[in-house]
């Protein structure tokens, strides 16, 4: 579906309301539980908390060590920087707890989790475990809540950086009550379509921060004062038809010169850009002098003119890799995805073709066919093969950690 402007006007207030709950939710427990007062900045000593369980004292004590690590010396610093560190922590806590319940919905409307987040409790998947567990887990609430720690170890041996529980940006919870408001916020009619396609994340990831937030930080100072404010201010999710615009003349066009336009790319790319009458150099070849002046050519003329494209070797797939340096939720890096497993396709079938010599590799890369029995073995291998070898970001905001991981 087309994300209009109609339907990201929607998704933003569904993140604007989430965020606002989580930020609610846990500036509260910082304030109840945890002895961190956002408000003043003031911090009680651990020792001091009554009340709490031995597991509610462990995240106070890792709460006041990523404090200290945000901002060393942080009891002896001003209000405000500890505030400020503070009101880091709680964003932290909100965007992670938001993140996975999203991904885990995302998950179901591929089919790859039975239904746990799309009727709250009475997701298939709860029922199920709630019969299993008996009354072994508590009231309801208790049960859903180890319920879905299930989950997210289960999904945190594939993707830690979003569902490890144990991680400083992912110790706080929601109460059960911002818990089921969550859910309906997730859950509503209007996004419900949405969690089927490959860019709600990217825009969640976009509208986290708000158009308000960013227009304080420039009306603050003309220049970012910060590592956030960098990445936020800059924080804009590129539309699908850009990323395949950049992708198919950039990725896609090495591999279709490197095949000297024997690749399907030339017609799956659909924004590769092709002059009508490109010649394909061999290796050590040069281009022949062009027979018309340029300068006194009409367009029509110019087009009908050789172009003549440099010869590139032709690699193994393994020694094509991409850098997004600045990579987001990894939009580039997932359609890229696509595209690397039609290279990995024809390089099968090339390599098959023209004997094990006729692709460039690293030394201690054995040939496709020898390192594999058969095409199917092959295939099956791919996709770890694009993530672990070929597809690579980096971003100066921790979320893309997060978001990046789920997307591929």
């Amino acid at each position: 579906m087309a994300f209009d402007q109609t339907t990201r006007n929607r998704l933003a207030r569904f993140v604007g309301d989430a965020r606002a709950l989580l930020t609610e939710e846990f500036t509260r427990q910082l304030q109840r539980t945890y002895g961190i007062d956002p408000t003043s900045g003031e911090v009680t000593a651990v020792d001091r908390l009554a009340g709490i369980s031995d597991a509610e004292r462990q995240t106070a004590e890792l709460l006041r060590e990523t404090a200290e690590h945000y901002l060393p010396g942080f009891a002896r610093t001003a209000a405000k920087s500890r505030r400020d560190t503070i009101e880091r922590i709680v964003r932290e806590q909100a965007f992670t707890v938001l993140n996975r319940l999203c991904a885990l919905r995302m998950a179901e409307a591929r089919g790859l989790l039975i239904e746990s987040i799309a009727a709250g409790y009475q997701s298939r998947g709860f029922q199920l475990y709630a019969r299993l567990a008996g009354a072994a887990l508590g009231e309801t609430g208790d049960a859903y809540r180890t319920y879905l720690f299930s989950l997210y170890d289960q999904f945190a041996i594939d993707l830690p950086a979003l569902f490890d529980r144990f991680s400083p940006q992912g110790r706080l919870f929601p109460g059960e009550t911002a818990l089921l408001t969550l859910l309906d916020l997730v859950n509503h009619a209007e996004i419900d379509s949405l969690w089927a396609e490959d860019e709600t994340i990217g825009w969640i990831y976009q509208y986290f921060n708000s158009k308000e937030e960013r227009k304080a930080m420039r009306d603050a100072s003309a220049a970012p004062r910060n590592s956030r404010e960098l990445a936020v201010r800059n924080q804009f999710f590129t539309p699908r038809y850009v990323v395949e615009f950049l992708t198919d003349n950039t990725l896609g066009r090495i591999w279709y010169e490197m095949t000297q336009g024997g690749t399907s790319l030339k017609d799956s790319c659909r924004y590769l850009v092709r002059r009508p009458n490109e010649v394909f150099l061999a290796k050590g070849e040069k281009a022949s002098p062009q027979a018309e002046s340029a300068e006194n050519s009409s367009q029509k003329e110019l087009l009908r003119q050789p172009v003549y494209i440099p010869h590139r070797l032709l690699k193994d797939p393994r020694a094509i890799t991409m850098l997004d340096p600045a990579c987001g939720s990894m939009h580039f890096g997932l359609y890229a995805f696509d595209l690397f497993e039609q290279i990995y396709d024809e390089a099968w079938e090339l390599e098959g073709a023209r004997g094990p010599k006729a692709l460039e590799r690293a030394p201690l890369d054995a040939p496709l066919h020898e390192a594999y029995p058969d095409k199917d073995a092959f295939l099956r291998d791919v996709p770890r093969l694009i993530v672990e070898r070929n597809i690579h970001g980096v971003d100066i905001d921790p979320r893309a950690v997060q978001i990046a991981g789920l997307s591929l």
